[in-house]
């Protein structure tokens, strides 16, 4: 019996002698090395977190001429820096055929004014005459050409008032009786009311365009007898010019923002945990909707498309397109610190996968409606400065060795 317990004993001593020696080899890719029996055992120290924060080389903004034609609101005067300084109308003139040989006794322009931003406040316009046509479809930056003589009213005035109060524009009776006797030709292009003059202060009338379905403006030419016939507009557009000072994304005018952005300051061994970008909102200069906009049930958030483009020059046509990063809402009337998570997209930029071409941020309603999303610049405070958050870990430290 001792000799069987002497022999295990002396088994269990060779194995470990054995793998002693295979663990005190000198090859440096072995589990343990030289420093094993000089230093003892490892001390490993985990990777520290850290919180890196770029304050972006540069924010800017890139403006594209861009205009929008189709609306449920028409809109004259001027909100958060977006003027609408023109609206262009056709009308349908077939129904004047079946009133050949009447007389005309009186002619209406009838805008279905909803909303006016201040209720006392009123703007001069003109009616001149198109010289050129329009469609809905196009982007209408500045007004076609016109005749510069105003269309008289009734009374041969030339200049009218708009406000909440005043809505029906005379429009001279001979005009529209030439038109009913064949001497002459309707509008061929339709008409553009324009501003008279700039008013000492700025506000919004906002009316149904065509496009909402009812209600559009229209023509109302009245004959001797009491017969009544409706021209309506059949196309309208508002042109808008873009006056906005603060540092914005907008819809329709249009606007973008791109974010330039230098990572040298992290580590090239650093493992992400999370990175966004940041911005605190401006809401004293945001628009969500005008308050015409929100009477027909139009949200006030502002849709975000943020996007790395294919070039990083503003001047290069690369700046406008690219790999979408992120898409969401954000509201822009009030004061809100935002964080736009940039998950795979700055992984990859780490990594060296994807090129670093900034980052641009546009509304995702620049095409259909002008809304704008003003941000604090580099040049303000600390606190609410824009910049480029990143969250990364270091690997294990082994002693001055990862």
């Amino acid at each position: 019996m001792m000799k069987r317990i002497y022999f295990a004993y002396a088994l269990i001593a060779a194995i470990a002698v054995l793998a002693l020696s295979a663990g005190c080899g000198t090859d440096a890719e072995g589990p343990v090395t030289r420093p094993f029996h000089e230093s003892g055992w490892y001390s490993p120290q985990a990777g520290d977190t850290e919180r890196y924060i770029d304050t972006l080389r540069n924010v800017s903004m890139i403006e594209i001429p861009y205009g929008i034609g189709h609306s449920s609101i028409l809109k004259l005067g001027e909100i958060k820096g977006v003027r609408y300084t023109t609206l262009l109308m056709q009308f349908r003139y077939d129904s004047l055929a079946n009133y050949e040989g009447m007389t005309v006794d009186s002619v209406i322009l009838d805008l279905p004014v909803i909303t006016v931003q201040d209720t006392l406040f009123h703007l001069g316009v003109t009616f001149n005459e198109l010289l050129e046509g329009f469609s809905e479809d196009d982007t209408i930056t500045s007004p076609p050409a016109y005749d510069p003589d105003p269309i008289q009213g009734a009374n041969e005035e030339t200049v009218r008032d708009i406000s909440f109060e005043r809505t029906e524009f005379s429009i001279n009776k001979t005009i529209v009786q030439e038109w009913v006797d064949g001497t002459a030709d309707p509008w061929p292009h339709g008409i553009s009311i324009n501003w008279a003059y700039v008013p000492d202060t700025l506000g919004l009338i906002e009316m149904y365009a065509q496009d909402y379905g009812t209600n559009p403006p229209f023509l109302n030419v009245l004959f001797d007898g009491g017969t009544e016939v409706i021209l309506p507009v059949v196309s309208d557009y508002a042109i808008t010019e873009d006056r906005i000072t603060d540092l914005a994304a907008a819809g329709g005018t249009a606007r973008r923002i791109y974010f330039e952005f230098d990572l040298d300051g992290v580590p090239e061994l650093a493992a992400l945990n999370y990175s966004a970008l940041v911005f605190h909102t401006d809401g004293s200069s945001g628009l969500g909707a005008t308050y015409g906009e929100m009477l027909v049930g139009t949200s006030t958030d502002f849709p975000y498309y943020l996007y790395t483009p294919d070039s990083s020059d503003p001047d290069d046509p690369g700046m406008l397109e690219g790999t979408g990063v992120s898409r969401s809402l954000i509201p822009v009337t009030i004061d809100a610190k935002i964080k736009i998570p940039l998950g795979q997209y700055m992984i990859d930029v780490l990594n060296g996968s994807r090129v670093n071409t900034v980052l641009v941020l546009q509304s995702d309603f620049e095409a259909t409606r002008v809304q704008i999303l003003a941000i604090f610049d580099t040049a303000a405070g600390d606190s609410i400065r824009p910049y480029i958050e990143i969250i990364y870990t270091m690997p294990t430290d082994f002693q001055g060795k990862r």
